[in-house]
């Protein structure tokens, strides 16, 4: 689902796809359009009420999940600088960056043994599981402990470093904490929820704070070490709380409570919660084990920009830069103009267009509030787009000139990712009705909606096929992951196209209807890349591979 303010992961182009399969799915269609996120995970020290706040990397790749060391004069952590996630260790100014491993297919979530000699952290490997590991700083060796077929993320030493604490997907029924000793053995299983993450000791080794998922939304339970006694302290229903990071000062954690993303901290009971961080995208916080300081992962500095992908040969270049949030961007039917959104301060963003060539972009919209996922009609006349403002997203139109800009519905708490029939008339949107997303297509002659898809699964991100048989869009069946799927136009045969590996994301048609441009979102770093699959799911092939967040790909019609 596409948001107004699209804060991620960013770094460096490194590399683009092979020259034979990108120059074959290009040699029929235009460029690509998508965009870019830059400098969106930056590592952050504070102190333990949040003053005093510096930045301690600056590198277009992204850093996250950092920790502390127990003395506070290092921090390790995940970092993208060098092409893949890999563990590095710094000095806790910044200077110093020393990789701890070298090309794996991703590290993450690192944890310093008390003693300080011993890292713990996650790593994925070829088989497309996630282990704990254990690296030794005096015998520079790695020590598997949990080599078994599973998920094993976000391991933690216990205090007295005797236990590491997991989140698994062991048992095969979803995913729960588990305990192992430090030098090995078989894992002990703390909880039962199918949907527990994230674990973090209590500074005396009696207790461990997690995320858990009573609802659709999350929040921090407390449990004993030995899993009984599981209370939730947060209990929200309308925010998300994860995260946890427990020290004497209290449990450190993420919420979005204020509508955006921040580092709280709160009593051990629950009590007492408030906000540490300033920054519009404030994550991963972890503490000093004496609780004077911490250390956090933040988007504040980021920005984003409109870039283009030339194809084979031809490279990529910026189509828009500046100390905003470019996103969504859209080519016009005649492949002249892109429209996108534009966010020039938190909470409002409004719809721009810009030539293909670059130059100057031109204000379309002028509201309060939020607009987004702006799409040309097949005569370019028109755009439609989504507006936020107060409450509920509505699909809204405006003339490409800026005039007349009016409400296309009005009925619905989320009205999202409008596409265009290639007749111009009907829309495709997704729409949030009786607490289910659904695909609707609207009549733009009758105004009536009608609504295509059924089921209890979430649908969203519709685009509709150049030659208007099809409709391909976002599902979260079978699983809860996000996947591309196809149907007819009238909402029946629909086929499923990817297959979980990923979320995968924003399909977008190619000119020639042979071909779906999509983002695909790896779940266990987050790294977005762009990469395309025929509509009957054969061929996937990557178009580039970029170490920064690469969303909202679209492709350039030709005329």
């Amino acid at each position: 689902m596409r948001v107004a303010i699209a804060v991620g992961l960013a770094a460096a182009l490194v590399c683009a796809a092979t020259a034979s399969s990108s120059t074959q799915r290009f040699a029929h269609n235009g460029k690509v359009a998508f965009t870019s996120e830059i400098h969106g995970g930056e590592l952050y020290l504070a102190n333990a009420d949040g003053s005093h706040t510096t930045r301690v990397t600056n590198d277009v790749s992204p850093s996250r999940w950092p920790a502390l060391s127990p003395n506070g004069t290092k921090i390790a952590f995940a970092s993208q600088r060098s092409g893949s996630w890999d563990i590095w260790v710094m000095n806790a100014d910044g200077t110093n960056a020393t990789p701890i491993t070298r090309n794996t297919w991703g590290s993450a979530h690192p944890d310093w043994s008390p003693d300080g000699k011993k890292l713990a952290f996650s790593l994925q490997d070829n088989r497309g599981g996630i282990d704990v590991m254990v690296y030794d700083f005096s015998s520079d060796t790695f020590t598997d402990l949990t080599p078994q077929r599973s998920l094993d993320r976000h391991p933690r030493w216990s205090p007295d470093g005797t236990r590491i604490v997991f989140d698994s997907t062991l048992a095969g029924d979803g995913i729960d904490i588990y305990v192992i000793a430090a030098d090995g053995g078989t894992p002990t299983r703390l909880t039962h929820t199918r949907a527990s993450r994230q674990p973090a000791w209590s500074p005396d080794g009696r207790q461990i704070a997690y995320t858990g998922y009573p609802f659709e939304s999350s929040d921090l339970f407390v449990m004993n070490a030995d899993g009984s006694q599981q209370r939730d302290i947060t209990n929200t229903r309308l925010s998300e709380e994860y995260e946890p990071s427990w020290s004497p000062a209290g449990i450190a954690f993420r919420s979005n409570i204020e509508g955006r993303d921040g580092v709280w901290v709160m009593h051990a009971d629950g009590g007492g919660a408030h906000r540490i961080t300033t920054g519009q995208l404030d994550v991963d916080p972890n503490w000093a084990r004496d609780g004077s300081k911490f250390v956090f992962s933040s988007g504040r500095d980021a920005t984003s920009e409109i870039t283009v992908y030339d194809g084979p040969g031809g490279g990529y270049r910026p189509l828009t830069k500046g100390p905003w949030f470019d996103t969504d961007p859209a080519w016009s039917s005649n492949g002249h103009r892109v429209a996108f959104s534009r966010s020039r301060v938190f909470g409002r963003s409004n719809i721009y267009t810009v030539a293909a060539g670059g130059g100057a972009a031109r204000q379309v919209t002028r509201l309060a509030g939020q607009s987004w996922a702006p799409a040309w009609s097949p005569d370019g006349r028109r755009i439609a787009f989504v507006h936020f403002e107060n409450y509920g997203a509505q699909i809204w139109i405006v003339g490409a000139d800026g005039k007349h800009a009016h409400a296309l519905t009005s009925v619905g708490a989320w009205n999202d990712d409008p596409s265009w029939s290639p007749d111009g008339r009907h829309i495709v949107f997704s729409a949030l009705r009786k607490g289910n997303y659904d695909l609707h297509v609207l009549d733009l002659q009758t105004g009536r909606d009608r609504r295509l898809t059924t089921d209890e699964w979430g649908e969203f991100s519709p685009s509709w096929s150049p030659d208007g048989r099809q409709i391909a869009y976002v599902s979260t069946r079978p699983y809860g992951l996000y996947d591309i799927w196809v149907m007819n136009a009238n909402g029946t045969n629909a086929r499923q196209v990817t297959h979980s590996d990923a979320d995968n994301e924003q399909p977008n048609w190619s000119p020639d209807g042979t071909q779906i441009l999509f983002s695909k979102s790896d779940l266990f770093t987050g790294e977005s890349d762009l990469y395309t699959i025929r509509p009957n799911g054969t061929v996937e092939g990557q178009v580039l591979r970029l170490t920064w967040a690469a969303l909202s790909p679209a492709w350039q019609p030709i005329p």
